[in-house]
């Protein structure tokens, strides 16, 4: 058992996965409660715990603001992480192909246990988890996906360890990076306090709260260049309440064979490296993806509903134009929130469009590139999955979902997908080597049996077909407990 202290102290992270929270904060960011920055995930629990205001004007949406209050005020005391360790336990009849948000569904099943320490200097955290392995040779039944071991430098979070990250507003998958693939082992910084000082420079005040985070991870070594590194930067900031940007990057550079100089990652880095290009998809030797994102919270709906509209987009690394002008996708989404008093709830419907073929919307598809590279063959994937969107390569997907959070701690989730998977039926995209044509329905409820125990239950329909074959059609169900100590 893990030793605990007498005075536990509250993790500092808040990990990306967790659907319910990440509805909560919404909420209150929507109703200018809070501050921080909301779409680089996991989240620093102090900066959600400085920037946190109480709901006390009248609105239709008090009780759901309430509710959400008290719900992420309990999760950032100190004083009720009375449990050392958690056990989690899932099952489900088989794993799913395209993963949202809330990271489920990678394996047929899995047992973990959690367990987190933590002293004014230095948080530890140990997950250990068995669970179904991939045929992949460098995957593991045994795991310690989540451990890290961070500690603070001023207002800066140093984290060694394997987390998952989640860059992005969409609820159905982020372009750049997401938890559709397992976590990196990694080291990382970033400051902790988002909310910038009277005395910083003017820029940094106008841009109003923000986080820079920045990773140097390292990838598995049964692939087409073993042990290649993955670098990663994100930018976010608030310049107005309604409105939330991010700026990215990610790039693979170096691996077995290939110069890991400070020279060569400096010429990587500042794109200078021309001359080492590959002839066949005219791409520089290190992998490189960019781009930006937005969620605006938008000015209708008065204070019975919220509107929002988001969007992503990131361009593959060209030699004949800029990044940002190059082979481009997109995903755009919006959404909407609001309380009701039948259901005794707040909940959410959102809607998302996704499609990862390169100028697509210029009209002229440039399929095998986006998550492909000639280099790095394997592509923007760990373990053969993909590190951004879940629909990995030369893909569309439209999808649409429903969240309940009601007063009674049930949480009820709905959504409906749509996905042509790799269109040419060519390619590296491990999901769909020959394209696949894919549908599913589901619905899910995690429901607490006491303080200290919930289970999720789900169940989901799905429809396919590959281009070459008849359509087929399953249901899939999970199961899941989860028990604190």
């Amino acid at each position: 058992m893990l030793f605990v202290s007498s005075q536990v102290l509250a993790k500092p992270w808040l990990d990306a996965g967790d659907m319910k929270l990440r509805h909560e904060l919404q909420l209150l960011s929507d109703a200018r409660l809070l501050d921080s920055p909301l779409t680089t995930w996991p989240l620093a629990a102090k900066d959600i715990h400085e920037n946190l205001k109480e709901p006390v004007k009248d609105s239709p949406m008090l009780p759901a603001l309430r509710q959400a209050y008290a719900n992420v005020k309990q999760r950032l005391k100190e004083e009720d992480y009375n449990s050392s360790f958690k056990i989690t336990a899932d099952a489900r009849s088989q794993e799913l192909l395209i993963r949202d948000f809330s990271g489920e569904g990678r394996e047929k099943y899995s047992v973990s246990y959690d367990g987190e320490w933590g002293n004014p200097f230095i948080d530890l955290r140990l997950k250990a988890t068995v669970a179904d392995e991939t045929d992949h040779p460098d995957d593991s039944a045994f795991r310690l996906d989540e451990s890290y071991i961070a500690s603070d430098l001023g207002n800066w979070k140093i984290t060694v360890g394997k987390q998952s990250r989640y860059w992005g507003p969409g609820w159905d998958g982020s372009l750049i990076l997401s938890n559709n693939a397992r976590p990196i082992p990694s080291i990382s910084v970033e400051n902790v306090l988002s909310k910038p000082d009277e005395d910083d420079f003017f820029l940094l005040r106008w841009l109003g709260t923000s986080k820079l985070h920045a990773f140097v991870g390292q990838l598995e070594s049964d692939r087409g260049i073993p042990d290649a590194k993955l670098i990663g930067t994100r930018f976010t900031f608030r310049p107005f309440k309604s409105l939330e940007i991010g700026l990215h990057r990610t790039i693979q550079w170096g691996g077995e064979g290939q110069d890991e100089s400070f020279s060569d990652f400096t010429k990587t880095f500042f794109s200078v490296r021309v001359e080492e290009q590959d002839g066949a998809l005219g791409t520089v030797r290190g992998n490189q993806i960019a781009g930006l994102d937005f969620r605006w919270k938008l000015p209708v709906g008065g204070t019975s509903n919220h509107y929002s509209l988001y969007g992503q987009y990131i361009g593959e690394d060209r030699v004949d134009g800029s990044i940002l002008l190059g082979d481009e996708v997109f995903m755009l989404g919006g959404s909407v929130a609001g309380y009701s008093k039948k259901l005794q709830g707040s909940w959410r419907a959102y809607l998302e469009a996704t499609d990862t073929s390169a100028g697509s919307y210029k009209g002229r598809d440039r399929n095998n590139i986006v998550y492909n590279h000639g280099s790095y063959t394997d592509g923007y994937r760990y373990l053969d999955v993909s590190m951004g969107h879940g629909i990995d390569s030369d893909s569309q997907m439209v999808s649409a979902g429903l969240i309940l959070n009601q007063n009674n701690g049930n949480f009820w989730r709905g959504w409906v997908k749509h996905a042509k998977l790799n269109e040419d039926g060519v390619g590296k995209n491990p999901i769909a080597p020959n394209g696949k044509e894919w549908s599913a329905v589901g619905l899910s409820l995690e429901k607490p049996l006491n303080i200290d125990t919930k289970i999720n239950l789900g169940v989901q329909l799905i429809s396919e077909r590959d281009y070459s074959s008849k359509r087929e059609n399953d249901v899939g169900i999970s199961l899941g407990f989860t028990k604190s100590f």
